[in-house]
């Protein structure tokens, strides 16, 4: 991994070679000091004009120009420059953190909530089989918050522990594991109440991120109603599309409206960002809401707004399955029992 040390921003127009055609000048853009302001720019693509939010960053060192991440060489390259003209900073890996703050006080038990047993087995254990046979380098991050130190003795050395001052939100949780996954092409966020996600689905989704760049991608699940089990879905944040069929928000059902309560697609809560545009933009995130809370749903409007791509990809609904209440337990305890026969 290349440290930002020792590379200098570029801050000048530079003259890139476009493919198959004339040179053109393309205007980088320094590096701005910690996660703050934000810049556009507009360049030509597929003959018209867009505006780009300033989603990567170039950097020289001897005499080379770096990238930040691929979703930066994406941009360029779907506008016809020459990838062999850069290279990316980031280290190439996928860096998996798995939020594990939470208490299991809402089911009556006093236990980290990651701890609960599942078919005889905590659902943090689940999630961790899944990584590893998703086949992802490095190990995955657990982030932990005061009261649930139980859970680093459960993980042992399967995976590394980041601890969280305080539990200020789902964004707040992912600020705590920047340090260890600084570098990391893209970041997988995967919620330890949610047993069910498969090794396979991680592995295809960030496959996807690698052949399809973006600042994130939203793993969500449809359903075919809202009765039986799948009543616990309509808890669940809404995917607004609009007649493009591309996103718009991600609204949380207490806010949605009768119409938007309508919607058949939800937010499973597993995403995969694009590391360089996540810690350029976390720092935005707010916590002007009622709660008082830093919410990572907030990260896919401000891409929404900004014009950038957020895309999803469908997992089985079984997957999505999120367990906070004691009926959420039961629902798991059938979907495992079913998963083992």
């Amino acid at each position: 991994m290349w440290s930002g040390e020792r590379d200098e921003p570029v801050n000048t127009s530079r003259r890139m070679r476009k493919s198959g055609s004339s040179m053109k000048t393309l205007s980088a853009w320094p590096s701005l000091a910690g996660i703050g302001q934000s810049r556009f720019g507009r360049m030509p693509m597929r003959g018209r004009a867009v505006s780009i939010y300033e989603s990567f960053r170039v950097y020289r060192r001897d005499e080379k120009l770096f990238l930040s991440s691929r979703f930066s060489l994406a941009i360029l390259c779907f506008a016809g420059y020459d990838s062999a003209d850069f290279l990316a900073m980031s280290d190439g890996k996928t860096s998996i953190v798995i939020l594990a703050a939470g208490k299991g006080k809402r089911m009556g038990l006093e236990i980290p909530k990651v701890l609960v047993e599942v078919n005889g087995k905590p659902m943090l254990g689940y999630l961790l089989e899944a990584v590893e046979a998703s086949g992802v380098n490095g190990k995955p991050i657990v982030v932990y918050g005061p009261g649930v130190e139980r859970v680093c003795d459960y993980v042992g050395d399967r995976a590394i522990c980041v601890f969280q001052k305080e539990q200020l939100g789902t964004a707040n949780a992912v600020s705590a594991a920047r340090e260890a996954i600084k570098g990391s092409l893209c970041v997988a966020v995967l919620n330890g109440d949610n047993p069910f996600i498969s090794g396979e689905t991680i592995a295809r989704i960030a496959e996807y991120h690698d052949q399809k760049p973006c600042p994130i991608i939203v793993a969500v699940g449809t359903v075919d109603s809202y009765d039986g089990w799948k009543e616990a879905f309509r808890s669940f944040g809404r995917v607004l599309r609009d007649r493009r069929g591309l996103i718009t928000a991600i609204r949380e059902a207490k806010d949605a409206s009768e119409e938007e309560l309508a919607v058949r697609e939800v937010n499973s809560g597993f995403y995969v960002f694009d590391g360089c545009w996540l810690w350029e933009n976390i720092g935005r995130v707010s916590n002007r809401n009622a709660q008082g809370e830093y919410y990572l749903t907030d990260l896919i409007q401000m891409a929404v707004d900004h014009g950038l791509p957020v895309r999803t990809f469908p997992i089985p609904l079984e997957e999505c399955v999120g367990v906070n209440r004691r009926e959420d337990r039961d629902i798991a305890e059938m979907i495992a029992q079913k998963r083992n026969k």
